[in-house]
């Protein structure tokens, strides 16, 4: 009959005589010592070894230095193993290294039931002596290393996940933890599509999109990536760019996906501000050459047609179609205007606006017009506000475009307000309407010239706005409204106290 298999637990078998502590007695000090007397008294060998207490050492020199060992203190010492037995007769468990004795003696007198381990065999104990120390060596150094790669990792201002094949986050950095306001403990096992703070903040991975760079390494084992945009709940369009690596297991499959997450919203529109800068350039150029090409012929052709039509003897129909003239050609002069005044330098022209006086001029300007298309005019200029380093004519421009920028969002009519207030050393101005909005193409291509969307086209107006802010060191900025609309914000330097001084004296 074959014996049943021993039970198992944590991966160790179980002892025979089952669990208990063991009374030890050394007898003879040989090669070995201290070794044993580390792994009685080591508590990191209860991961291996039942507990142990020593209860004697016979052998040991009344003049060995090894008898203030910290291991010993407390432990009585005999004069051999008859006396250790007779004085301690609890002890089962014995060690003999070397003591000179034949084991058949020492078997003969040990207290009945002990087990003995004699000097050839403790060296097994001392090879297990070193597993441990390399073990707890091994595993400090992993210890440390994992802390140091946590460290790092959890200092890096992007967001990184680990997430098992199933979509479940397995581990992730201190950066998502902080964004989304819960704990570590309670974000691991949950779904991927969960480590996001709102509707607009795009999730981390989704498995079920086909295009998810997460999905993507998992089915094809490859790294992928992914630029997506999303807007922010104060309407500012923001830009993210997402990696995704597969950890394949040992058996080659994708098991884990580690999915990195960068927010370049400052590069990304860094880059498009430069791209509209080089644009806007381009487009002044080619308008200075076309307005100075065109001005001549376009003037003699007006003169000669308002001449045209003003003879008392040319006939009515004639008359109609020289008024027609006359009026397209009208409009080619406002547009040619347009592409001077868009192609002029601003750089150069100093000057200080007061923000409360031009925007009462600019709102005066467009007052007849928003009434026409029945859109109401509000205004809040904070008190106190300074002079901001811009000529007040261009900066009653500017206004005056964004005015009639936000009145053709509102075909059905609706409400345009201007605001003003500090924002640190500068003053932020905001025009805002209740249109219909603005799409993520809107906010990404407003100031660009002649740009046309799917409900909206942008001329030179928006686009003119944005050379003068720039120009004069200021900055500008289009956000969506959550319930609808649109603001476009102006932030304007303040002059300097020391630049009016020198400008008045």
């Amino acid at each position: 009959m074959v014996d049943a298999p021993r039970p198992h637990r944590d991966g160790y078998c179980v002892l025979d005589a089952e669990d208990r502590d063991y009374l030890v007695g050394v007898v003879g000090v040989g090669p070995g010592f201290e070794t044993i007397l580390e792994i009685v008294a080591g508590v990191e060998f209860r991961e291996f070894l039942p507990s142990m207490r020593l209860a004697g050492v016979a052998g040991l020199d009344a003049a060995d230095p090894r008898r203030a060992s910290p291991l010993l203190r407390g432990v009585p010492f005999f004069a051999d193993c008859r006396e250790l037995f007779a004085r301690c007769p609890g002890i089962n468990l014995v060690v003999e290294l070397q003591s000179g004795l034949d084991p058949r003696e020492i078997l003969r007198h040990m207290p009945p039931g002990a087990s003995l381990i004699d000097s050839t065999a403790s060296f097994f104990l001392c090879a297990l002596s070193s597993a441990v120390s390399v073990g707890a060596h091994c595993r400090r150094r992993l210890d440390h290393q994992k802390l140091l790669l946590e460290t790092i990792v959890d200092e890096v201002q992007e967001d990184i996940a680990l997430v098992a094949a199933t979509g479940r986050v397995v581990d992730l950095n201190r950066n998502i933890v902080t964004r989304l306001g819960q704990s570590k403990e309670a974000l691991l096992g949950c779904d991927c599509r969960a480590l996001r703070s709102g509707p607009d903040d795009p999730p981390l991975c989704d498995p079920d999109d086909p295009a998810c760079p997460f999905r993507i390494a998992l089915e094809t084992g490859e790294k992928a990536e992914r630029l997506h945009t999303a807007v922010s709940a104060d309407g500012r369009l923001r830009y993210y760019r997402t990696y995704t690596y597969p950890i394949r297991d040992a058996s080659g499959r994708v098991g884990h996906v580690v999915v990195f997450r960068r927010d370049i919203t400052d590069r990304t529109v860094g880059e498009l501000s430069a791209r509209q800068a080089e644009r806007i350039e381009t487009v002044g150029r080619l308008s200075s050459y076309l307005a100075h090409e065109i001005r001549n012929p376009l003037f003699a052709a007006s003169g000669f047609a308002r001449r045209l039509a003003g003879m008392a003897d040319l006939p009515e129909k004639a008359r109609e179609k020289a008024a027609i003239v006359v009026e397209e050609l009208s409009r080619m002069e406002a547009l040619l205007k347009q592409f001077l005044e868009f192609a002029r330098p601003v750089g150069a022209v100093v000057g200080e606006a007061d923000v409360a006086r031009v925007s009462r001029e600019a709102l005066a300007t467009v007052r007849l017009e928003a009434e026409n298309r029945r859109v109401g005019l509000a205004e809040d200029i904070g008190p106190g506000l300074p002079a901001v380093a811009l000529d007040p004519a261009l900066l009653k421009q500017c206004l005056v475009n964004l005015l009639r920028n936000a009145m053709e969002a509102l075909p059905h009519g609706g409400l345009v307000s201007v605001t003003a207030d500090r924002d640190g050393q500068r003053v932020r101005l905001r025009v805002a309407d209740s249109g219909r909005g603005a799409t993520r193409e809107n906010l990404e291509n407003m100031f660009s010239p002649f740009y046309k969307g799917d409900a909206c086209e942008y001329g030179l107006g928006l686009a003119m706005v944005k050379k003068v802010v720039d120009d004069f060191g200021g900055a500008v900025e289009a956000a969506g409204k959550p319930d609808g609309g649109c603001v476009l914000t102006l932030y304007l330097p303040a002059a300097l106290a020391g630049a009016r001084a020198a400008g008045a004296a």
